[in-house]
């Protein structure tokens, strides 16, 4: 359970609880993994560490489909110019 921040405290900055949990829980399987750390903190919790990133801004949620159609549009500019 995650104590700190608070969902609500998160509720701030993603105003989606669904992609709140989604993000935490992702980010969290990595730190388990073995991902560094982006935050200074004592707490080796994955779910309190993940959002404590996420409340710091260390860590940035990313619309897959927005980040794929920039990648995208990237390959066509670039085949353009060739």
């Amino acid at each position: 359970m995650i104590n700190k921040p608070s969902v609500e405290e998160l509720e701030k900055k993603i105003p989606v609880r669904f992609v709140i949990v989604n993000a935490i829980a992702k980010r969290s399987r990595d730190i388990a993994a073995g991902a560094k750390i982006r935050i200074n903190t004592i707490e080796r919790n994955p779910l309190t560490v993940a959002a404590m990133e996420i409340n710091s801004g260390e860590v940035r949620i990313v619309d897959e489909l927005s980040a794929e159609d920039t990648q995208n549009k990237d390959s066509v500019a670039e085949s353009e110019n060739n």
